[in-house]
């Protein structure tokens, strides 16, 4: 376990989210004069764009927020999952988050948090402090109906009831409150239009959630407080579609009524925000965000995909940021910031350190002196109480089930099919779906890939999944695989299509005597999904084609495809894009340069549109250009290999070689495997800058990444399921030294040597190998040897008890002890360690195991080989990148096939970097040449030898 931080700054926190703001909407009002508290903040602190992840879904990306991880990893992954209790499904809890949020870490800390509406945050966790769920604010029935509190809504427990009477339910509110929003409302026919109800629902709402969290600053201590507004997203959904200016679908009656609505829930939550300001003090640093932003131009969708988060359509790729406080800088604005930049943001802001299993990264230039940030390998390591609650919590179904309408009523999920079954299968599909969409967006396209491949197999007319496995082959550069994908699409398309035509006939049979009241919303949901299926988006095909066309360097063709796809996709930029970059291979400069500025008048945030132009100035010569807009484009989005190599290319045409270098490589710690990054540093080190080692270390890097990446290419199964091989070059081996250094000298008496790897990768192997050196090992001999293993096992048993019992570690100081990498994590800190990690193709690992287990007559893990492999990969490595930044280990990596190549050179191996007595003959004498069973065919996966 990661020993405990420092004791943080008493810098007091308090962060504000609002769902969906967006400073394009703001900024206007602002400026006249409409939200004073808000600018008050933004003229006295930070303020910037913060890109989103994709799928923009609010619990994923609040639980990002929280915690600086992204989805796939922090296990919070849609609107809705199964209940293991009454096997239906449930809106989603906070169960399922697998990692620590700020309020955690602060808890451990002795930090006292106050939480309010954060969403996922039911049931509430027993924190030091006070929680109040997502639940708190959602009315039941009529206001003549009984409205208790949901059980976990609350805690402690003791505010139970003085917070339920804050709560605000629709039908309390006065007329002026509506009014103010629509002024018109008198002219609205209530029992035919429900809009007028959409609204009161959610002013009660959000003036619930601000009640309670006025109250609780008032009446409960607080170092950081986080509250969580939901209006803004809520009206956007219902409302944006009637903001100024009108779009030309849109009556103008109904504009005229609802027009209103967007500007009075900005106004609204400016209130909000005054009050808390006034509660909070000066001394207080206030961070205001939200997770993504609100199409409220040109761009708005006028109809929305026909699938379960469709809504989404309706975000902007750009929330807002804004920082204010002590020590804040003042009137500033920030670049490339994310939501993942939240979470690590505070913890340096209060004096702590960042954990570098999060995604994010510390806005250190929001400061006015910043120092430098420091990191712990995890947060989720630091023991003791982190306020977190019992894992076994039971939610009522039927509570469940009705706040599971809230979010079918918002539009942001399909009702559940009557048949149980099938209504916890589709949930169960669209969490792996959005998990393989958070793959997708962190870069890591061969596990999208063949999620989204799986995904398609089972559901093959969902041709969105299809749509997905052909952006990431075109991301791997298998063109001939996406080409063979778009086939598959078309041809399937074509299938369901006649399908749906003719269920929908048939159906328009059975109904045509109904009358248009009788038909149930299901029958209207199920007309709407066939006709939609019944048809073909000929433009996204052609766009699709031209994005293939391109691929495979046929760009006159493509623009064919493209004028097709114009007539039906006049305003995305994408759009543009492609077409400014059909032009830009073919030389042409100029239009292409005219389509990134068409894509730019659509979206002027349109990161994609700026790349373009720095790709067009840089192929003209326009060197300081072309620098400025990759400079652009890293401000948008910072995690943006492309943009960071363009940067670094200007710049060495401008002689700037000590800033070039920087952008490079800012690009390949983004990217370990861009091979024309580290080639172009080679460059520079060895031409420019006479540093030879440099050079030599980054064309070796180059070689690397450019056998990994036409292994990818050349290997299309591997998107089927992770190839062990091709899993095991993701290890972080190519991007780091084979030996690290920590500890200094260590008298060798004092200190245990540790051999450790998965289970039959040659740590066996490595321990004879030590033992004949002149290394006592510390074992028990319990499991002798036998046929798996003749030579002895060298092991135990205690190891197995390390996670409850460390004590007698004291006995192997000066000796060695074998530790699998499993349990590895649990070494305490007190002792010096030099670890071994033994490394073998994970294939071979896997086989290995297998065999063994054949052998025992034992069942193993219920995955087959491929996935078994990856999760052994990912155990590694999440392993050694964690003993790496251990200050009191150093670290070895032995690869297990070159031992027994060559003995004699992994013996001299050890003995240098155990520094003792040791024997490099007999070392190598005790390494079997037989042992090379199990062995992979394939070469050895990059940068393991």
């Amino acid at each position: 376990m990661t020993k405990a931080p420092a004791t943080p700054n008493n810098r007091r926190v308090l962060l504000i989210g609002w769902d969906a703001a967006d400073w394009q909407v703001i900024n206007p009002l602002m400026d006249a004069g409409k939200m004073p508290h808000l600018e008050k903040l933004v003229n006295g602190g930070v303020i910037g764009n913060l890109a989103t992840l994709n799928p923009p879904l609010s619990p994923m990306m609040w639980t990002s927020i929280a915690t600086g991880k992204r989805p796939y990893k922090h296990g919070i992954h849609g609107f809705s999952e199964p209940d293991p209790h009454s096997g239906y499904v449930r809106p989603v809890t906070n169960l399922a988050r697998k990692t620590k949020t700020l309020w955690n870490i602060f808890n451990q800390l002795g930090k006292r948090s106050n939480v309010v509406g954060w969403w996922p945050s039911h049931p509430a966790e027993p924190i030091n402090g006070v929680m109040v769920s997502n639940h708190f604010q959602q009315a039941a029935g009529t206001l003549d109906q009984p409205w208790p509190m949901r059980p976990g809504t609350v805690h402690p427990e003791r505010l139970i009831e003085p917070l339920s009477k804050l709560r605000v339910h629709p039908s309390e509110l006065e007329a002026d409150a509506i009014l103010s929003f629509v002024p018109k409302a008198a002219e609205v026919d209530q029992d035919q239009d429900k809009r007028l109800e959409s609204v009161a629902k959610i002013i009660a709402e959000n003036a619930s959630v601000h009640a309670a969290a006025t109250a609780i600053m008032q009446l409960e201590p607080w170092d950081f407080m986080a509250v969580y507004y939901d209006g803004i997203d809520h009206f956007g959904h219902g409302f944006m579609k009637y903001h100024p200016p009108r779009l030309p679908w849109i009556s103008e009656q109904d504009f005229e009524l609802y027009k209103d609505v967007i500007e009075s829930g900005y106004r609204l939550h400016d209130l909000f925000l005054g009050a808390m300001l006034q509660l909070a003090g000066d001394d207080t640093t206030i961070v205001l965000v939200s997770d993504h932003g609100f199409k409220s131009d040109h761009l708005r969708p006028r109809n929305l995909p026909n699938e379960p988060a469709g809504p989404a359509e309706e975000h902007r790729h750009y929330g807002m940021f804004l920082m204010h406080g002590p020590g804040i800088r003042q009137d500033e604005r920030v670049y490339g910031a994310t939501l993942l930049d939240v979470a690590p943001t505070i913890l340096a802001a209060c004096g702590l350190p960042v954990g570098a299993d999060m995604d994010g990264k510390a806005l250190v230039n929001v400061f006015e002196d910043p120092e430098p940030v420091q990191t712990i390998p995890s947060w989720d390591a630091v023991p003791g109480n982190d306020g977190s609650h019992p894992k076994d919590r039971k939610i009522d179904p039927v509570e469940a089930r009705e706040a599971l309408n809230q979010l079918v009523a918002l539009g942001y999920i399909d009702e559940p099919a009557a048949d149980q079954d099938k209504a916890v299968a589709e949930t169960v599909r669209e969490l792996h779906f959005n998990v393989a969409r958070s793959y997708l967006d962190a870069g890591e396209m061969r596990e999208a890939a063949r999620r989204f491949a799986s995904l398609w197999e089972q559901f093959p007319e969902e041709h969105r999944f299809g749509i997905h496995l052909f952006k990431c082959e075109r991301a791997l550069r298998r063109t001939a695989e996406a080409r063979a994908t778009f086939d598959k699409l078309i041809a399937r398309k074509q299938k369901y299509a006649l399908a749906a035509r003719e269920e929908l006939q048939r159906l328009s049979e059975e109904l045509k005597d109904k009358p248009a009241e009788d038909i149930s919303r299901a029958e209207q949901t199920r007309i709407r999904k066939l006709k939609t299926s019944a048809g073909t988006n000929q433009a996204t095909l052609a766009f699709m084609e031209a994005s293939l066309l391109h691929d495979e360097g046929r760009h006159a063709e493509a623009l064919s495809q493209l004028a097709i796809a114009e007539q039906g996709e006049v305003f995305k930029p994408a759009l543009y894009n492609q077409i400014g970059d059909a032009y830009r291979r073919l030389k042409q400069f100029e239009l292409a340069e005219q389509n990134y500025r068409k894509a730019l008048s659509l979206d002027p945030e349109d990161a994609a549109a700026i790349l373009g132009l720095a790709r067009t100035f840089l192929a003209r010569g326009e060197y300081q250009q072309a620098a400025q807009a990759a400079l652009d484009a890293v401000g948008l989005i910072y995690f943006n290999p492309p943009a960071h190599m363009l940067l670094g290319v200007a710049l060495l045409r401008m002689d700037r070689l000590v800033d070039a270098v920087s952008a490079l490589q800012v690009a390949v710690s983004q990217n370990p495997n861009f091979a024309a990054a580290h080639r172009l540093l080679a460059h520079i080190y060895g031409f420019r800058l006479a540093k030879p080692k440099s050079a030599q270390a980054h064309r070796e890097l180059a070689r690397s990444a450019f056998r990994q990446t036409q292994a990818l290419r050349d290997d299309p199964a591997a998107d089927a399921a992770p190839d062990a091989d091709a899993q095991a070059a993701d290890l972080p081996l190519a991007g780091g030294p084979i030996s690290t250094r920590n500890t200094g000298h260590v008298p060798a008496s004092q200190r245990v040597t540790i051999v450790s790897g998965l289970p039959r990768s040659g740590t066996s192997m490595m321990m004879q190998m030590l033992a004949a050196g002149g290394l006592a090992p510390l074992t028990d001999e319990a499991r002798a040897a036998d046929r798996g293993n003749p030579h002895g096992y060298l092991e135990l048993e205690k190891v197995k008890k390390l996670p409850v019992d460390k004590s007698w570690l004291d006995e192997a100081q000066g000796r060695s002890l074998k530790v699998v990498m499993p349990l590895v994590n649990q070494l305490p800190g007190n002792q010096h360690y030099r670890i071994i990690v033994m490394l073998r193709r994970l294939a071979d690992v896997v086989r290995s195991q297998s065999s063994e287990l054949r052998r025992l007559q034992r069942d193993g893990a219920k995955l087959e080989d491929q996935q078994l492999a990856a999760s052994f990969g990912q155990q590694l490595n999440s392993s050694i990148l964690h003993l790496r930044r251990q200050p009191n280990i150093d670290l070895l990596l032995v690869d297990y096939d070159a031992t027994i190549a060559d003995p004699q050179a992994a013996a001299g191996q050890l003995a240098e970097f155990l520094d003792a007595q040791l024997d490099p003959r007999a070392m190598a004498a005790a390494v079997n040449p037989q042992l090379h069973r199990f062995q992979a065919t394939a070469p050895i996966a990059a940068g393991t030898a």
